[in-house]
């Protein structure tokens, strides 16, 4: 067995080793391609002229842009004599192509003038920009792509797809620049990387959307297209004679058909998965090919078709094309997509007003130079596309901005949400309607400009009433005067209205005072404002809620056997949490700020020399502090810290201490260890029983001896409790819901599932009260947890 695992480990291992070695040897060849093609473009510059013979008289037709024909300044209907010491029009370009590739000097003649011109890059810094630059940026792109994804490590199919993909994309702009230069490689790589590009694409967005249970191009339509992509490329390369300015026809016409499938079936695949996540994924598709590809077809190839002439140079569209490899390559390494649905629906509102701006521009323009639209449509529409794209890429930059600079825009909205988060943290603790209305007149006067504000109540026969201590005049004469629903959006010059609960005839409603002089609330504060409203109304309604379920609780409290033991639990549960709050609020605010004062007593003794005074307040300091002191075992009452830390014997030996300090009576006691599943219920449960026992035996039991037991077993805990006082007939306990007393212990046993058994027993010749508790020692639910 550990043989067969060795054997396919190191097979694993030499996969991946080759896997390695492969993907080295292709990164190798692609930039061996790369500094090849540079060194093509820096010897060989593009002279980009082209020329038309008429016998043997060559003449200039056209001079490309950002070529060393325009930076030489060559102009249509220029003469050409020789090129490289001989005859122009025995040139094999000029005679074959109609343009003059390689050259190293020519001469021309202009006005009868002859001119010799020395082909070199040093007067063409634009074409090295266009040819050499950009073509660079995108090459060293695509690599680094490609290299980050061979340093992780990748294993997946589709990562091996991507990385092929980008290998066969990255030195395709060196090689159109290269093909112009008459390079024997460029040549037949051009159509090698118009082939299996969009091949390798389909082949990648395949990949990616197959574990996701999409099926876009079946295994046998794939193989199809790799089969015909090479057939095609070895005819290209075997059987065509390929020369500068070649023809790609076969190439075009294979791309065209593929372009058109994946067309097909995203558009296909988009209907299906557009409501999912990967819905997102389509639209950051869409994104990436349209800003790499449209600027192409809306400034160049579409313009060319219609009027005959491109808005720009096909070498201004170049740059943007670098934006499909870090597309492909962000679907890979993002684990988090990009949510584009939000920028595609700004881009259609930023484009209406770019429009609007562009046509108002382009009327201002027109109408200061008193030109027509048909003098020069070209350099009309070239101006309106520029401005267009120039505040569309404004807009975006202001809302980029406009999000960095935040803080400055807006410096209260992070102290408003902070208020808001303040008033929905503190609601959660509050159970009346008069302290919702002091934290919304706090909260309100604190971020706006209110003078006064508060909650009223208007009944069904008119009656108001504030719930506010005191409150303006003018609040309750605006609350009374408003007999609609009054939207916070259109509060009044006076203050505003809004009706946080309208039930059975009756409105509960929150009403503010501007300040004086006052003024108009900005977007921000209204919409704050709202916000805070509807907040309100969510907390005042649950607080009728909770109000109506307290009063149905209350009719079931006449007999405590009607409560099922889940509800007995939440009752009880939140009992705790009551205790465990006031317990918290008490040391936080009473018992602080009693040591405070007493602080500020032993500070003010050092300055008084008055030993009358000095004693005096020596004495009232010695009162706070047992006062102090005095809270602090009421807090370690009413939350014992012990019992939530797991710790049952600490908490129970806590008391027995306690209870020895103050008792009249002999305490015994026999607890046994706590198991360590024992759950926080069941000994919260134990704790309160001993504690309500033993405080009942200090207050009522008359009693000179008590016995206290505790047991566990595997199932459950037995709490034994005898004294020696005057009894209790079991009887007489009150039927009532209770969360104190002897009831309560019964309500919140039996809510666990336990049981009580009450007694009393003669010890010597007095009789006593004795108790039995039997409690699991996992919850119910546990229990049937464990059952299953």
């Amino acid at each position: 067995m550990f043989k067969g695992t060795a054997e396919a480990m190191i097979r694993a291992n030499g996969k991946r080793w080759v896997h390695s070695g492969f993907l080295l040897v292709v990164m190798g060849y692609s930039l061996t391609l790369a500094i090849h093609f540079m060194l093509v473009i820096l010897n060989q510059p593009y002279v980009g002229v082209y020329t038309l013979q008429d016998g043997n008289k060559v003449t200039v037709s056209q001079v490309a842009p950002y070529s060393w024909g325009e930076s030489a300044r060559i102009h249509p209907g220029d003469t050409m004599l020789s090129i490289d010491g001989q005859p122009a029009f025995e040139n094999r370009n000029v005679r074959t192509f109609n343009m003059i590739g390689l050259a190293h000097e020519m001469t021309l003649e202009r006005d009868g003038a002859a001119r010799s011109l020395v082909v070199d890059n040093n007067s063409s810094q634009w074409a090295l920009l266009f040819y050499l630059v950009i073509p660079l940026g995108f090459f060293v792109t695509c690599f680094v792509e490609v290299l980050f994804l061979y340093l992780r490590k990748e294993s997946k199919p589709v990562v091996h797809v991507l990385i092929a993909l980008l290998v066969t994309l990255s030195p395709l702009l060196f090689e159109m620049a290269a093909n112009a230069r008459h390079d024997s490689w460029s040549l037949r790589l051009t159509s090698f990387s118009i082939l299996f590009t969009l091949v390798f694409l389909v082949h990648f967005l395949r990949d990616y959307f197959l574990p996701c249970g999409f099926h876009l191009i079946s295994n046998w339509m794939l193989g199809c297209l790799y089969l015909c992509a090479s057939m095609i490329f070895i005819n290209s390369c075997f059987f065509v004679s390929r020369e500068v300015n070649a023809y790609y026809q076969q190439e075009l016409v294979f791309s065209v058909f593929v372009f058109g499938l994946l067309c097909i079936q995203l558009a296909r695949l988009y209907t299906q998965i557009k409501a999912s996540e990967y819905g997102r994924v389509i639209h950051l598709l869409i994104v990436g090919f349209i800003l790499s590809t449209l600027p192409f077809i809306a400034l160049y190839a579409v313009p060319n078709m219609i009027i005959g002439t491109s808005l720009v140079p096909v070498e201004w569209t170049t740059p943007f094309v670098i934006i499909l490899p870090i597309t492909l390559c962000s679907m890979i390494l993002s684990s988090a997509f990009i949510d584009m649905s939000f920028y595609i629906g700004q881009f259609g509102y930023y484009c209406a007003l770019s429009f609007i701006i562009t046509l108002m521009m382009m009327l201002t323009f027109l109408g200061m130079t008193q030109r027509h639209f048909t003098e020069r449509p070209e350099a009309v529409v070239r101006f309106g596309l520029i401005c267009f794209v120039t505040a569309l890429l404004i807009l975006y930059v202001k809302e980029y901005i406009d999000y960095r600079l935040r803080d400055m825009l807006h410096p209260h909205r992070a102290a408003r949400q902070r208020a808001l988060n303040r008033f929905l943290q503190t609601s959660k603790t509050e159970y009346t309607l008069r302290h919702v209305a002091l934290m919304l007149r706090h909260t309100v006067q604190s971020e706006l400009p209110v003078e006064d504000a508060g909650i009223v109540i208007i009944k069904a026969d008119g009656q108001i009433r504030s719930m506010n201590a005191h409150v303006h005049p003018d609040l309750l004469r605006f609350a009374r005067a408003a007999d609609a629903e009054l939207e916070v959006r259109k509060a009044v010059r006076k203050g505003f209205r809004a009706v946080l609960r309208a039930r059975d005839a009756e409105q509960v409603i929150f009403v503010g005072k501007w300040v004086k002089p006052g003024r108009a609330l900005n977007l921000d504060e209204r919409i704050w404002l709202e916000t805070l409203i509807n907040y309100a109304r969510v907390v005042v309604d649950n607080l009728y809620k909770t109000e109506g379920l307290m009063r149905a609780f209350k009719h079931l409290e006449d007999d405590r056997a009607k409560i099922p033991h889940s509800m007995n639990r939440w009752l009880f549960s939140i009992s705790e949490n009551e205790r465990a709050h006031l317990s918290r609020d008490i040391h936080d605010t009473n018992i602080q700020d009693q040591l405070a004062i007493a602080r500020e007593m032993d500070a003010a003794m050092k300055t008084i020399d008055d030993p009358e005074t000095r004693s005096r307040i020596n004495t009232i300091r010695d009162r706070i502090l047992d006062n102090a002191d005095m809270m602090r075992k009421l807090i370690r009452e009413m939350y014992p810290a012990d019992i939530f830390h797991g710790e049952l014997s600490k908490a129970l030996d806590a008391l027995f201490r306690r209870v020895n300090l103050s008792a009249d009576f002999y305490l015994e006691t026999a607890i046994s260890r706590t198991p360590c599943n024992l759950s926080k219920q069941s000994a919260l449960c134990l704790f309160r029983a001993v504690q309500e026992l033993l405080g009942n035996a200090m207050k009522h039991a008359h009693c000179s001896r008590v016995w206290l037991g505790l047991t566990f077993d595997d199932a459950r805990g037995v709490l034994n409790y005898r004294d020696n006082g005057i009894g209790f007939d079991p009887k007489a306990l009150d039927p009532y819901f209770s969360t104190m007393g002897l009831t309560g212990i019964v309500s919140r046993v039996q809510g666990l599932g336990g049981t009580v058994e009450f007694g009393t027993q003669e010890l010597g010749s007095v009789s006593g009260f004795a108790l039995c508790i039997k409690l699991p020692i996992t919850n119910q639910s546990k229990r049937k947890e464990l059952q299953r």
